[in-house]
This record gives structure tokens, C-alpha cells and sequence, in this order.
């Protein structure tokens, strides 16, 4: 973690090890991407689980994939991501009117650049929530993705109402709560030494309690471990 912010793919929970494992492969340069017709990364499940925070991050993630200053047959999951201010995203919070017109144009403007200075040679588009635009902007966008040199990261709460086209487009991740408590130990734990305590300042079987009660919510999980922190005697860090 950056602070309290997450900085890698070890900062986030997936709903099985295979939906984790095809990220790896991905940012490990093993599975090539884009590659046959997929040039998307489509993140769904329940809300609160990080969706968006990682779709934010992936475009920072892959860079720094690219940038040969990490060791790619070393734990990927642990690469930090690219400092922010080296990588433009075009993001798009979707609903609210956002039209196709707006999005084409943003993507074929990128296109018709002559020069990338992005380490991945790709142009990144983030879509937050894509289910909520219209059904004929989703048909369009999916010809959208048709563009080269441009990588796709979308979120949805509702994957059954996210274009087919769309989808058969990207890889699915899927993003719910994770049977196994125990797997939030670790970041429980990765907060409370931000936070400037030791890591067992809090007993695996209280994290796992708190992750039960925020039934895969990460936003709840983090407020409430943090509030036992602060309890405990931690401190925000700056």
C-alpha cells in the first residue's frame, strides 16, 4: 500500500485465485494483451469490493510492467504501480448523459495521434460503472474498442447489463466477497503497520470478524479496521 491507498495487486481481493491469476499473467507479460480481439478488462461483482479503485490503477500497473525497472519473474503481484502523474487516463464516469459521441471522439482523438509516450505504447480509457449507459452507446462502443493501440478497463455492479459485444471483448474478473475470511488477514494486517502499530496489534480471528461483517464490502472493511487502529492507538498516516 501507498499509505492507505492501494498501490499493487496484493492490495485487492478477487472472488477466486483464478480471477487473480489471469491479472498476473497479464501484467507478467506471459498472456499477451491485447491479443485476439480482447483489448478489455472488465472487473464486476458486488459494490465496495475495489472495482473501481482497480480499474483506476490498472493503466498505472501496466506501466510500470513496461518500464523494465521491475523484475517481471519476481511476484508481480507485488510490482508498485507508476507514479500517476507519468501515465494519462481518459476516465469516463459513466451515466448522468455521457454520450458516444464524446467517447468516440476522446478515443479516435487518441488514435489519431502519431506519437504514445505511454510505456505500454497503448492509450488507457477507464469506465466506471459502464452498465449505465444506454443500450445503443454500449452497442457503439463496442466498434469503439475497435481501435488500435487502446486498452479498455470497465467496472459494473451488473454484468448481465453490459453488452454481450462488450464483454466477448474483455477478460471478466470477477470481484465478490471471498469465502475464505482468512484472506483479508494480511491486508488487515498491512494496515495496521501503516498506521504504525505492529501487525498483531490485532488477532486474525478480530480481522476475520470484521471482514464477515462487511460482507465483501472493502470500503467497510478498511473504515472499520482502521477505527480499531485509531482505537489501539494508531495514527493516519501523513
Amino acid at each position: 500500500m501507498n499509505g492507505l491507498n492501494p498501490n499493487c495487486l496484493n492490495d485487492f481481493l478477487f472472488s477466486s485465485a483464478t480471477e487473480k491469476q489471469k491479472l498476473e499473467y497479464i501484467l507478467s507479460q506471459k498472456m499477451p494483451f491485447p491479443f485476439a480481439g480482447k483489448n478489455g478488462i472488465l472487473l464486476h461483482g458486488t459494490w465496495g469490493t475495489g472495482k473501481s479503485t482497480l480499474a483506476e490503477l490498472l493503466p498505472e500497473l501496466f506501466e510500470a510492467s513496461h518500464a523494465g525497472e521491475w523484475n517481471l519473474s519476481q511476484n508481480i503481484c507485488e510490482m508498485p504501480a507508476a507514479n500517476r502523474d507519468s501515465v494519462m487516463t481518459d476516465m469516463f464516469r459513466c451515466g448522468g448523459g455521457l454520450s458516444i459521441t464524446s467517447i468516440a471522439n476522446a478515443v479516435y482523438a487518441s488514435a489519431d495521434k502519431v506519437s504514445i509516450w505511454h510505456q505500454s505504447n497503448h492509450h488507457y480509457f477507464v469506465f466506471d460503472e459502464v452498465d449505465k449507459l444506454t443500450v445503443g452507446a454500449q452497442q457503439s462502443l463496442k466498434a469503439v474498442m475497435g481501435v488500435k493501440r487502446c486498452m479498455f478497463f470497465y467496472t459494473t455492479n451488473y454484468l448481465n447489463k453490459v453488452d454481450v459485444g462488450i464483454q466477448n471483448r474483455c477478460h471478466l474478473i470477477e470481484m465478490n466477497q471471498v469465502v475464505d475470511l482468512a484472506s483479508y488477514v494480511p491486508l488487515g494486517q498491512a494496515i495496521l503497520k501503516v498506521m504504525g502499530l505492529p501487525s498483531m496489534a490485532m488477532n486474525s480471528q478480530a480481522i476475520e470478524a470484521i471482514a464477515g461483517k462487511a460482507k465483501g464490502s472493502m470500503r467497510n472493511f478498511m473504515d472499520e479496521i482502521v477505527f480499531s487502529a485509531v482505537g489501539l492507538g494508531g495514527v493516519m498516516p501523513q
